[in-house]
């Protein structure tokens, strides 16, 4: 059995190889799949829309492309550990993990029916990659629409006749198939020894042999950008695709009431990688810009409360976001879904720009910093009345 790690442990599956033939999607099963699958997906309101072929038939003839044997869907990578949790409620409502791909691909089976996922990581401020073969402007995953695609609602490109042709070309509104699942035993056997080939690697090898082949994809796609006049940053690369053989995640925050959803962001921040490093910020650089803040400990007493914690292995201190990042030797930087003032920007667009992958965690439902002190402030003034 292979594994998939998850902040809520190991999630067991069989890492299946995957031909299909000539089937095609019975549209009744997956239309329940794809409710169920909408439904938990945007309880956590993760990002997610149909891609590529499945987002023409879905947008050209509002139905699923007669040939498909799979409903394609995107996440964006700072999603993905979101995602890996709620795979967990999936199964238990009838789902399956039928493979995966390091790289950042999900199989999900459910009644015989697959949806594909594919994880979009940022190799740019503007540009993400699939691992795969196809690239994809920033833009058309941020300014989305709701879609109604048979009372279920996606995401889809506000600009979507824009992105399809230059996707595919003017011609994208003519029917065509263009992806051929092959019978012959002797080309399944060759599939199969390739995907074996890919789950056995070990990491320096996977990832060096997919950033070869995918050279040339991406050599295609910076083509297709300067035909269509869309200029591309000078220093992007497929970052995401060099291996790291010690992976370090630095996260920030003040951290001035230690509580448990602190403890569960260092815990799911430590399974990105193989060593954290959390920044507290200064007292005083706080203070001297926001003199209203109330700050109950100073800045070595949270460092040293934060040390304690199993999962740290680092404490230091910081005062600007945008310039620490830019200081501490890290691999991924994590931040939550409330860290997103000008000076985060500028770190997360630095974080872009030179490579290192930024994943956004949810918080813990039910615990805040705010709510602590609202409660012990109306605690405290509760005891100060005087009794009748």
């Amino acid at each position: 059995m292979a594994h998939l790690k998850t902040s809520k442990g190991l999630l067991e599956f069989e890492n299946r190889f995957l031909h299909f033939d000539n089937k095609v999607i019975n549209q009744e099963v997956m239309l329940e799949n794809l409710r169920v699958f909408a439904l938990y997906l945007d309880k956590i309101d993760i990002n997610w829309g149909p891609a590529f072929g499945t987002l023409i038939g879905v947008v050209r003839n509002d139905d699923f492309q007669p040939w498909k044997p799979v409903f394609d869907i995107y996440i964006l990578k700072e999603d993905e550990e979101r995602f890996k949790d709620v795979l967990w409620l999936l199964m238990d409502v009838g789902f399956r993990l039928a493979r995966y791909e390091r790289r950042g691909l999900f199989y999900l089976e459910r009644n015989g029916e697959y949806i594909k996922v594919f994880v979009l990581h940022k190799i740019s401020s503007d540009v993400r990659h699939t691992g795969g073969s196809d690239f994809i402007h920033e833009k058309y995953l941020q300014n989305t629409v709701k879609w109604d695609f048979k009372g279920i609602k996606l995401n889809v490109p506000t600009e979507v006749d824009e992105y399809l042709t230059f996707q595919y070309g003017a011609d994208w509104t003519i029917p065509k198939q263009t992806v051929v699942y092959s019978s012959a035993l002797l080309t399944k056997w060759k599939l199969w020894l390739v995907a074996r080939s890919q789950d056995i690697m070990p990491d320096a090898l996977y990832y060096a042999w997919l950033l070869h082949h995918r050279q040339k994809d991406f050599r295609k796609f910076k083509a297709r950008c300067e035909k269509a006049g869309v200029p591309l940053p000078k220093n992007v690369q497929l970052a995401s695709m060099k291996p790291r053989r010690y992976k370090k995640v630095l996260t920030v925050g003040v951290y001035d009431l230690l509580h448990k959803g602190h403890v569960e962001l260092y815990r799911r921040a430590k399974g990105l990688g193989d060593y954290l490093i959390v920044a507290a910020q200064d007292s005083n650089y706080i203070l001297k810009y926001k003199p209203t803040a109330k700050v109950l400990n100073s800045t070595e007493d949270r460092m040293y409360m934060i040390k304690a914690i199993r999962y740290v292995d680092e404490v230091i201190s910081y005062t600007d976001v945008d310039k620490i990042v830019k200081e501490v030797d890290f691999d991924v930087f994590v931040t939550g879904p409330d860290q997103c003032h000008e000076g985060f920007q500028r770190a997360i667009k630095w974080c872009e720009e030179h490579g290192k992958e930024h994943i956004v965690l949810g918080r813990t439902d039910g615990v805040s910093s705010s709510e602590l002190k609202k409660k012990i402030a109306e605690k405290t003034l509760s005891n100060a009345q005087p009794k009748a």
